[in-house]
């Protein structure tokens, strides 16, 4: 055993020869991680190479890592949080009654997560996702044709199409991050809807609903008195319920809980508490109070 090393030579090369067969990367890209070149891992692994003590800690570290990945928990999946019971029930009002709903506020609350579970348990809802590159008429067009198989390929035709498409299909349009929208683009939403009777829901943060209210002129009024619903979601309204949970399989002590949900009502919401529960287990191995203390006080969380 070489000093200093808890591996032999014969122990790391079969380590990284195991890391090798598992990930199926190649050797260039395991030189990269262990910060060597490619042909000093080839001698490594042959066993010719002459001080192979500077190279066994990367291993160690190499494979430590990798150990930790493996044990560590998957982020927290869907649960029934207020937020998430506030935003499906918005889109399940756009659904029924064939209206527009906005769903807006904080970030990192589970809006996205909430829009996700939805549009899984329901195949009659279309579910977009909206971004600077789909911000206009033409690129909510291009989104449309995709989830609706359009045939047409100009603005006013593809209209003609998703209207005739929706009407009467029992469907919902569910649009996320809708506040990168234009106006316009808001208002030709509001146009299918209209004209085919299916529901709207738009999530979002603060300004999708700014858009749709504008500042009291005339040309918006036609916009915002079609609001049949609105819900506003905040991280300080996120409860303790919440929290235990978002992390019921994680069996988490009140202490732990409680930290979590200092750090779920900051601006960092939900994701940020996600964020520190992931990172502390990735990085310690296990989740204790003062250990989610002593990682959000790394990340700058709290």
């Amino acid at each position: 055993m070489a000093e200093g090393n808890s591996m032999t030579y014969e122990e790391a090369i079969a380590a990284l020869s195991a890391y090798r067969d598992e990930t199926g990367k190649s050797q260039r890209a395991i030189a990269r991680e262990l910060g060597i070149s490619d042909g000093l891992v080839s001698a490594f692994l042959s066993g010719s190479y002459k001080t192979p003590h500077t190279i066994i800690p990367k291993v160690e570290n190499l494979t430590r890592v990798k150990e930790k990945r493996r044990v560590a928990p998957e982020e927290p999946g869907f649960a029934e949080t207020t937020v998430a019971k506030a935003v499906m029930e918005a889109i399940s009002y756009c659904h029924l009654q064939g209206k527009v709903a906005v769903v807006y506020g904080d970030a990192g609350t589970g809006k996205t997560m909430a829009v996700r579970e939805y549009l899984r348990g329901n195949s009659l809802a279309i579910g977009v996702t909206a971004s600077p590159a789909y911000a206009s008429i033409t690129g909510i067009n291009d989104l449309l044709v995709k989830h609706l198989g359009a045939k047409e390929r100009v603005a006013r035709k593809i209209y003609a199409e998703a209207v005739e498409k929706l009407r009467g299909s029992g469907r919902v349009l569910v649009v996320d991050e809708a506040q990168h929208l234009t106006v316009r683009t808001l208002d030709y939403l509001r146009c299918i809807s209209d004209e085919s009777g299916v529901g709207l829901a738009l999530v979002g943060n603060y300004e999708v609903y700014t858009k749709m209210k504008g500042s009291g002129e005339a040309a918006f009024a036609q916009l915002f008195s079609r609001i049949g619903m609105r819900r506003q979601v905040l991280t300080g309204s996120i409860c303790r319920k919440d929290v235990e949970l978002v992390f019921r399989e994680a069996f988490l002590d009140g202490e732990s809980v409680d930290l979590l949900l200092r750090i779920a009502r900051t601006k960092y919401g939900l994701r940020g508490a996600v964020n520190v529960f992931v990172n502390t287990a990735a990085v310690f191995g296990g989740v204790t109070a003062p250990e989610l203390a002593r990682m959000a006080q790394e990340m700058n969380i709290g």
